[in-house]
């Protein structure tokens, strides 16, 4: 029996060494990891347009997606992308799918990354903005079989408000935010602009390519538009040069030979800022698809709001209403054009003021302007026969123009009359929607005391996922 254990053991251990010497001998750095299941990774990167000049298609807003044409974002700060949320589901109807078929429609992903610029921010007005999120493993149960829609949302991380397999397309097309940038939105108090799909993007994986250095399935998209949930309100300094030889300095316009009038502030009043809310997408009174559809001169976008803007009273959410706006112009919204003058950006290099980042603010044809209708109150001192003190103080009120039938408009006096509604059956005549410029100048002051404006509405340049890597 002693003998019979000895061998056992000599054998036991013969094995060991056998093995062992095998094992030593196998390179794993020649292992097949081909035999295994390819991972799926993401590489989103987002593209800033930086064309150096505007398109320009009229001269008066009237209406339709570009109104004016496209212009990029001046400052780098409106172009910053911090991180990016994807949301992929699948329903043939896409967004606009019936009540019944969203709300039966799970979200199947839901993701946020991060991103960093690419390159040097120096040379944006060269080049392009490019921001990525690195490759970023997909942790997914997405299949290569089926088509999936993907929504966008740039700069909010909505992880923890969309649940994949418990969301619901219903949930998520509805879904309404107060907090649109970081900033008050007063001036150039704004960056980390949020951003959301310009349209329902349908991505077909097919067979995608396969990296067999890093075992990775790769699907390639492109050309995903995102835009702004806020809009932009511009003063331009057109026909006009900064004077500091007046008691009051502003922006010096010349009436007739010897009369002169001189800007010195400007008011937004009927804002949606602050607590108001605005739909995450962009929805529009089209009956069939009211969700990401195009705006024409008869479809136009709705807020949360638009539909019960009829009675005669500024609602809770409005911040600067003309009520308090026509009391005293002093508010925390009032921009005077001397204490601009440090941060002042050109456009075709005229002086131009960011007045405010306002969130959308649309109206119906029953709306009274004076209690809905974002505009402006221009503050300024009108000096006679080559006076430069003691001229008389003047504030004139107009509403913007979202669509427009006149190539300008004519600011008037308070009191404003408080009974004049849209009175239009397509009600975007007045109105602020998402990702425009709204670029107000003084065409000049006549001699019979009226000021005359020309209002130009410009979209911001797409912003654009170059390419996204699955």
């Amino acid at each position: 029996m002693k003998v019979l254990r000895l061998y056992t053991l000599r054998l036991l251990l013969m094995a060991l060494i056998v093995l062992s010497a095998a094992t030593s001998c196998y390179d794993y750095d020649k292992q097949d990891v081909i035999s295994e299941t390819p991972v799926n990774y993401i590489n989103v990167t987002l593209t800033v347009s930086a064309s150096s000049a505007p398109m320009t298609r009229a001269n008066t807003p009237l209406g339709g997606e570009d109104g004016d044409g496209r212009e990029q974002g001046i400052e780098t700060r409106e172009n910053e992308v911090e991180g990016v949320t994807l949301i992929f589901y699948r329903n043939n109807a896409g967004i606009n799918a019936s009540a019944e078929s969203a709300a039966s429609t799970p979200i199947d992903f839901v993701a946020y990354y991060t991103t960093t610029l690419v390159g040097d921010v120096s040379d944006r007005y060269s080049g392009e903005l490019r921001y990525t999120t690195g490759e970023r493993e997909l942790k997914a149960p997405l299949s290569s079989d089926n088509e999936y829609h993907m929504l966008v949302v740039a700069n909010a991380n909505l992880e923890g408000l969309i649940v994949a397999g418990t969301t619901t397309l219903a949930q998520v097309r509805d879904m309404v935010r107060s907090s649109v940038y970081a900033g008050t939105g007063v001036g150039t108090n704004a960056s980390l602009f949020v951003m959301t799909s310009e349209e329902d993007k349908l991505l077909s994986f097919g067979t995608g390519s396969y990296n067999q250095a890093t075992n990775r399935r790769i699907f390639t998209f492109d050309n995903i538009h995102i835009e702004r949930m806020a809009a932009r309100i511009d003063f331009w300094a057109k026909n006009a040069a900064y004077a500091t030889d007046y008691d009051h300095n502003g922006y010096l316009y010349s009436v007739g030979t010897t009369d002169h009038f001189v800007l010195t502030s400007i008011t937004p009043f009927n804002l949606n800022m602050g607590s108001g809310n605005e739909y995450l997408f962009k929805r529009t009174s089209d009956a069939s698809s009211p969700y990401l559809a195009n705006e024409t001169t008869s479809n136009w976008v709705i807020d949360l709001y638009t539909s019960g803007k009829t009675t005669a009273a500024h609602p809770e959410w409005m911040v600067s209403t003309l009520t308090t706006v026509e009391s005293s112009l002093t508010n925390d919204y009032n921009i005077t054009m001397e204490g601009s003058q440090s941060g002042i950006q050109k456009v075709e290099n005229i002086d131009d003021i960011i007045i405010a980042y306002p969130k959308e603010n649309t109206l119906n044809s029953s709306s009274p302007l004076y209690y809905y209708a974002t505009g402006l109150a221009f503050e300024g001192y009108y000096y006679v026969n080559g006076a430069k003190t003691d001229g008389e103080r003047r504030v004139y009120y107009h509403y913007l123009r979202h669509q427009g039938d006149a190539e300008s408009y004519t600011a008037v006096k308070s009191p404003l009359d408080k009974s004049v509604t849209c009175g239009s059956t397509t009600p975007m005549s007045y109105g602020v929607v998402r990702n425009n410029i709204y670029r107000v100048s003084i065409g000049g002051i006549t001699p019979d005391d009226r000021l005359i404006l020309n209002i130009k509405v410009k979209k911001w340049d797409k912003f654009e996922h170059a390419t996204i890597y699955m």
